[in-house]
C-alpha cells in the first residue's frame, strides 16, 4: 500500500516522473478511481510467453489458463487495495484512487488517519480482506467432493495425495492460496509492506517517529535480502523482484525521514535567494532572448514573472527555454509558469518545500510586512540543502 508524503522534487524530471507514473483509468470502483499502470501492457507479453513451448509453438489453452490466473491474481489486489481504501474513507481520509501494477498495487491517501488504531485499521484491512476472500474458498472446497484432500492438495500439506481436481476445484485452490499468500507477505514487519506500516504506528508513540522509521527500514533491508536469495534458490523472479522492491523502498523512505529531518533544522533563510534589483523581473511581454540574457547575467535557475501592473503571475525556468523554446524572437509567455505560492519569512523550510510540492510549483516568494518582497525559495537550492557527501563524492567521479 502507499501513501503519498513526498519531500523534495527536481522541476526538471517532472516531465519524466509524469511519464514514469502514467495510467489508464478504468472506472471507478466502490467510489474509488481505479487505474492501471502502463506498465500492465508486459502482462499479455508475459502470458504469451509462458504459453509457447519451443518446436512446438503456441499453446493457446496454457494461454487461457495463464489469463485466468492473472485475472485472478489481480482481482485479489484488487481486493487487498479496496480494503485500505474504504476503511480508509470509513475513518475520515478518501483515497485518491488505487493503481494496479505488474508486482502489486497501491491505494494512494493523502494522509494518515489522526488516531493510531484508525491507522492500525487501514493498513491491517487489505490483509484481512485477502483471509475472507480465502475463507471463502476454504468452505468452497469444503463443500466440494473430497473437500479434505482438495485443500490438503492445494496446500502442499502433505506430498502423498493422489487426487483429480477440476477447473471449479483450480480456481477455488489458487484462490484460496493465493490469497493466504498475499495476506502473510503483506503482513511481514518491512517497509512498506502493511505489517512493516502496522509496526511504525504502533511504535511511533513509545519511541518516535524517527526511531520507528529507523526499524521498519532496516526490517525491510533485513528481510529482503533472504528473500532474495529464496527468489533465487527456488526459480521464482517474482519474489526475487519482490523483495528488491522491499529494499529499495525502504531505502528511499529512510532517505525522505532524513531529508524532512535535515529541512526540519534549516531556516528558509539558508536557501533565500534575495534580488539586489528590479532586472531580475521577468514580463509577459518580453522575448525569450532578453530573458535568456537575463538568466546569463543573474545565474538564477528561476526568475519570477510580472505583469504589465507590477503584479507577479508565476515564474519561468531556464531549463524550460533551453530544451522548449525554437526562436529568441518568439514571446516568453506561452514558458511562464502562472502559478506560485507566497510564505512569510518565519516559516519553516520544510513546511515550505511541502507547500511547493503540493502546489506543485518551481518555488516560493517571501514576503514580509505589508507584503514587501524579501526573496525567493527555489527547489533547486532546497535540494543543495538535502546534498550529502556521498552524493557530491559520486558527482566527482562523473
Amino acid at each position: 500500500m502507499n501513501v503519498i508524503h513526498p519531500v523534495a522534487r527536481i522541476p526538471q524530471l517532472l516531465k519524466a516522473i509524469n511519464g514514469i507514473n502514467y495510467s489508464w483509468r478504468i472506472g471507478k470502483i466502490f467510489g474509488v478511481p481505479t487505474d492501471l499502470h502502463w506498465t500492465f501492457v508486459f502482462v499479455p507479453t508475459a502470458i504469451l510467453y509462458f504459453a509457447y513451448t519451443p518446436g512446438y509453438g503456441m499453446n493457446w489453452q496454457a494461454a487461457a489458463w495463464w489469463s485466468t490466473i492473472a485475472t485472478l491474481l489481480f482481482t485479489f489486489i484488487l481486493i487487498h487495495e479496496l480494503g485500505h481504501a474504504l476503511v480508509a474513507r470509513d475513518r475520515g481520509v478518501k483515497a485518491e484512487k488505487i493503481i494496479l501494477f505488474p508486482l502489486g498495487g497501491g491505494a494512494y491517501l493523502p494522509e494518515q488517519p489522526k488516531q493510531i488504531w484508525a491507522e492500525v485499521l487501514v493498513y491491517a484491512a487489505g490483509p484481512l480482506a485477502n483471509i475472507f476472500v480465502a475463507l471463502l474458498a476454504w468452505i468452497a472446497l469444503l463443500l466440494r467432493p473430497d473437500g479434505d484432500l482438495l485443500i490438503a492438495y492445494f496446500l502442499r500439506l502433505s506430498g502423498n495425495i493422489v487426487v483429480q481436481p477440476g477447473i471449479l476445484d483450480q480456481v477455488l485452490g489458487i484462490s484460496l492460496g493465493v490469497n493466504l499468500l498475499l495476506a502473510a507477505g503483506n503482513l511481514l514487519p518491512a517497509y512498506p509492506l502493511d505489517g512493516g506500516r502496522i509496526l511504525r504506528a504502533l511504535l511511533r508513540a513509545p519511541i518516535g517517529a524517527r526511531a520507528s522509521t529507523i526499524v521498519v527500514t532496516t526490517l525491510g533491508l533485513l528481510i529482503g535480502l533472504p528473500l532474495i536469495w529464496l527468489g533465487v534458490e527456488l526459480g521464482d523472479p517474482l519474489l526475487a523482484c519482490g523483495a528488491v522492491f522491499i529494499i529499495l523502498l525502504s531505502g528511499m523512505e529512510y532517505r525522505n525521514g532524513w531529508q524532512r529531518r535535515r529541512l526540519a533544522k534549516t531556516t528558509s533563510d539558508t536557501v533565500l535567494r534575495v534580488p539586489k534589483d528590479d532586472q531580475l523581473r521577468v514580463y509577459t511581454n518580453e522575448s525569450v532572448g532578453t530573458v535568456r540574457q537575463r538568466f546569463d547575467a543573474s545565474r538564477w535557475p528561476v526568475l519570477p514573472v510580472f505583469n504589465q501592473w507590477n503584479e507577479q503571475i508565476g515564474f519561468v525556468e531556464a531549463g524550460v527555454l533551453k530544451e522548449e523554446a525554437r526562436s529568441d524572437e518568439e514571446s516568453v509567455a506561452p514558458y511562464c509558469e502562472a502559478e506560485f505560492i507566497t510564505a512569510p519569512p518565519e516559516e519553516g523550510l520544510l513546511s515550505v518545500t511541502e507547500r511547493i510540492i503540493a502546489a506543485n510549483v518551481y518555488g516560493a516568494t517571501v514576503l514580509g510586512k505589508r507584503g514587501k518582497l524579501v526573496g525567493y525559495v527555489f527547489t533547486e537550492d532546497v535540494m543543495g540543502v538535502l546534498d550529502s557527501p556521498w552524493r557530491r563524492f559520486w558527482r566527482r567521479l562523473k
